[in-house]
């Protein structure tokens, strides 16, 4: 037996090896029917292939920047494509900031709850993470105590996750002036993690701490990319754009730029797409967003005729956090839940919520199977004592 290997993941193995899972944490586009069009693509990529001239940029392709930039334009925010860095994923963004422009030793606050991955980043890039918590019963306000609690003298930057993940909450303006109030207080970087920057239903437009970096004299570096953009997780390419003070972001731009230079990691055709995916792919994010929306009701609806769950409403992305009632052991919960039904759940201590009362979902999960597991949780429920 693999000693790592937890009993929640045992059993889900089991689950699935029987035939009766339904994964409620399963969040891959694709396996959930969600894919950008193909024909696309393949023409594009076979123009390209034909006519094959690899001419590596430490920053990334021109065109695909110059689209990233017209991009951000749309939405109402000036981005110059040199302050463009193309990458391979989201996790590489974070490493390269972090190798880039840190040393060994130096701080990063991270938000709770907040996705597990950030951390384990951090600290194999020899960084020390702290956190800052929201508050869970506000849905997940940002508080500038906890940011203040967060802080050590050691301490370079500050994640902004918005929309979050797991929490499904974004950032308000309000909550946006004190996070960057602060990174000027202290003289920090802002890490400000969009990918579910389309995914929104509550909120007509996405406030963005880029817009406003400048005039708060902070230096933001905002992560995208075509995973969730586009649900295109296959082809690999992110983006940090990076927005504050002109002196600020050149002395960035140029250590970002050698240390992408060294990997050059992004797919050169998936960057010869790029243009490709925004210039036609309006109509799909608008489907995807539709699709998405309705996913979100069933959850929204099965949920609220369920006892003893409360479910902490998301605006945005494609999870949700929910609160056991009366408060009990989350992984015990999950544990029984997946043993009994076969629906599988994370208990909320993996992303920094209280062990004693939270679970965590997606709604990403094709509808039949969604509503199909939606109703064997509910049926659990009123069985339970």
């Amino acid at each position: 037996m693999e000693s790592n290997v937890t009993p929640l993941e045992l059993e889900r193995r089991a689950a699935e090896n029987a035939g009766r899972l339904i994964d409620l944490i399963d969040t891959n586009f694709h396996r959930n029917g969600l894919c950008f069009p193909a024909e696309p693509l393949i023409e594009e990529a076979s123009r390209r292939l034909r006519q094959r001239r690899y001419q590596p940029q430490s920053k990334g392709l021109p065109a695909a920047r110059r689209s990233i930039a017209e991009f951000y334009s749309v939405c109402g925010v000036p981005v110059d494509p040199e302050n463009v860095i193309i990458t391979a994923s989201a996790s590489e963004c974070y490493s390269l900031l972090f190798q880039a422009l840190a040393d060994s030793g130096d701080g990063v606050a991270l938000p709770l709850p907040g996705y597990p991955l950030f951390e384990h980043v951090a600290t194999y890039m020899r960084l020390v993470p702290s956190f800052y918590q929201t508050l869970i019963m506000e849905r997940f306000r940002i508080d500038a105590g906890a940011l203040a609690q967060a802080f050590k003298p050691q301490t370079r930057f500050l994640v902004l996750i918005s929309p979050n993940n797991p929490t499904g909450q974004v950032a308000t303006e309000a909550e946006i002036d004190i996070v960057l109030a602060f990174c000027a207080q202290y003289n920090l970087a802002l890490i400000c993690d969009e990918v579910f920057s389309d995914l929104l239903y509550d909120i007509e437009s996405l406030p963005r701490p880029m817009a406003r970096a400048a005039e708060a004299g902070v230096v933001v570096f905002t992560i995208n990319g075509v995973s969730k953009l586009f649900a295109s997780p296959d082809l690999k390419l992110s983006w940090i754009s990076v927005t504050g003070p002109p002196r600020k972001v050149r002395r960035a731009i140029g250590r970002l730029e050698l240390a992408n230079d060294m990997y050059l990691s992004c797919s050169w055709l998936s960057q010869q797409l790029l243009p490709i995916l925004f210039g036609c792919g309006d109509s799909f994010r608008s489907e995807l967003r539709r699709d998405l929306t309705e996913r979100r009701r069933i959850l929204l609806d099965a949920i609220a005729d369920m006892p003893r769950l409360q479910l902490q409403r998301p605006t945005a992305g494609v999870h949700a956090v929910a609160r056991l009632l009366p408060p009990q052991d989350d992984e015990q919960f999950a544990l029984h839940l997946l043993r009994r039904t076969g629906v599988h759940l994370h208990p909320g201590y993996l992303y920094g919520l209280p062990e004693d009362g939270f679970v965590v979902l997606s709604f990403l999960k094709r509808p039949q199977a969604l509503q199909e597991g939606l109703a064997r949780l509910g049926a659990f429920l009123r069985r339970a004592p």
